[in-house]
């Protein structure tokens, strides 16, 4: 099949304009969810150029190296008025209510459905590179159909070639005990700007996984010993080597890593009881609301509470 090359604009939670649904939850240098509603979503394929945004800055180019999917029940949040065929809808920080749809129609809490689906993950972390000094203008003018509302678009293969071509090879240079430093210190700096650093990245989290297993091999909610399907969860989101600390860990069943990454439960900071919305208890989950947590090393209060006020807000 043809090669061709792609935009993926990825948008923060925080910077989310319309609450039709929850964001993607994406890691901008390591790969991008994407699901059947979104347009050119058949299009996109292993072996594409794909150019990461964020709604205002390019930050990177790659070649994207797997495409997985799953199927899912997508969460949409409508107009609570049954007449109501809105289809953008607001949540407002400092306004009352909070919410509103392009309708005019204001509600405190939004109606929820959910809907069959199918999610993509694009993996490209392997050829990941930041790109420098390129502006939002010069990609624009290279997409030959651009749409500022579309998440994924075409952009101009021989152009994206180029750039892929004039990044010159990194001289690595890594010792294999790197990533294996224990580092309480969770300073701010992300350190995700060039391939060694990612390498160190992947390798700290295979150690950080290993070591929340010999201190516990369960999931921290739920008790499951299946370690297959446990993974390492950052309690406070990576960012850089010093978030690897088994105090910033939890072992979490894959559904449980799901939701921990949306939000939809988190861990009070001074009881370590367990707390989900609404809409996770009534989906199956209710039998762990208010336990503890299941595990065996002290965990980082400061992650916690970081943690605990998202949640809350």
């Amino acid at each position: 099949m043809k090669k061709q090359a792609w935009s993926f604009k990825s948008i923060e939670k925080d910077d989310l304009r319309y609450w039709g649904n929850d964001g993607y939850n994406d890691n901008s240098s390591v790969y991008y969810r994407y699901d059947n509603f979104v347009a050119n979503h058949k299009n996109v394929k292993e072996g594409d150029v794909v150019i990461i945004t964020n709604r205002s800055d390019i930050l990177g180019i790659s070649i994207i190296d797997e495409i997985s999917r799953k199927n899912i029940q997508k969460r949409r949040n409508k107009c609570i008025h049954a007449d109501c065929n809105a289809k953008k809808i607001r949540r407002r920080n400092k306004i009352k209510p909070q919410w509103r749809c392009n309708n005019g129609h204001e509600f405190n809490t939004p109606k929820i459905l959910y809907q069959p689906a199918t999610e993509f993950l694009a993996t490209y972390d392997r050829n990941f590179h930041n790109i420098e000094n390129l502006s939002m203008d010069t990609l624009i003018a290279n997409t030959p159909r651009y749409n500022i509302q579309m998440s994924i678009q075409e952009v101009d293969l021989t152009w994206a070639l180029s750039l892929i071509s004039s990044k010159k090879p990194f001289n690595l240079n890594i010792d294999s005990n790197d990533a294996d430093v224990d580092t309480p210190m969770f300073n701010s700096e992300d350190n995700r700007e060039a391939i060694e650093k990612q390498i160190k990245q992947r390798r700290g989290q295979r150690a950080f996984r290993e070591k929340l297993l010999k201190t516990k091999p369960v999931c921290a909610v739920t008790g499951c010993e299946l370690i297959d399907i446990l993974e390492a969860a950052h309690i406070d989101a990576y960012r850089n080597i010093s978030h690897n600390h088994i105090s910033n860990g939890l072992l979490l069943r894959s559904d449980i890593h799901t939701l921990f990454d949306l939000n939809f439960f988190a861990i009070e900071p001074h009881n370590h009881t367990i707390h989900f919305t609404n809409d996770t208890l009534v989906n199956g989950y209710d039998a762990f609301e208010g336990k503890k947590i299941k595990v065996k090393h002290k965990l980082s209060k400061n992650a916690l509470e970081k943690r605990w006020e998202i949640f809350s807000n």
